[in-house]
């Protein structure tokens, strides 16, 4: 992974997709896992998003690794660590928040391929479940953010 992009680190770039994209995500599931009308409507775009919220999750750490050793040696190691250890668990809140969207659009999609087919306690379960890790991903990626900043500029 590049460690710059037309001389701009890479981290504090991704960084900031990742800051972006979780939060709204997060609240477009919430969105669709209480509203079936805004299930079929936006169902595809949250999961999309997503989508490109994990993979900035996994850009920022990878750069965050890269940018950790090579361009700002003087921040302190214990405020590194922290925020490194809270990035890497970044990483799976947001595999958290993409699996739950996946099962609320995959369970739509199949209500409405076959009506009136299968438990009605599932889809309530997937939608508290959604919402649980739709809250935890956008505080674990603003901790990590937080932390970051600090490391930074503190």
């Amino acid at each position: 992974m590049p460690e710059t992009v037309y001389g701009l680190p890479l981290h504090p770039l991704v960084v900031h997709a990742a800051i972006v994209l979780i939060p709204v995500t997060a609240l477009l599931a919430v969105i669709i896992s209480l509203s079936q009308d805004r299930r079929t409507r936006w169902g595809v775009l949250t999961w999309i998003l997503a989508t490109a919220a994990w993979a900035a999750t996994i850009a920022a750490k990878f750069s965050g690794e890269n940018l950790e050793t090579s361009l700002y040696p003087e921040v302190t190691p214990l405020v590194t660590a922290q925020h490194a250890d809270y990035g890497s668990s970044s990483v799976w809140f947001g595999l958290a928040l993409w699996l739950s969207v996946s099962a609320v659009v995959l369970l739509d999609l199949d209500r409405r391929r076959r009506d009136g087919f299968g438990s009605p306690l599932l889809p309530t379960i997937v939608a508290v479940l959604t919402i649980v890790a739709a809250m935890a991903a956008t505080g674990q990626v603003l901790l990590t953010a937080w932390t970051g900043a600090d490391a930074r500029w503190g």
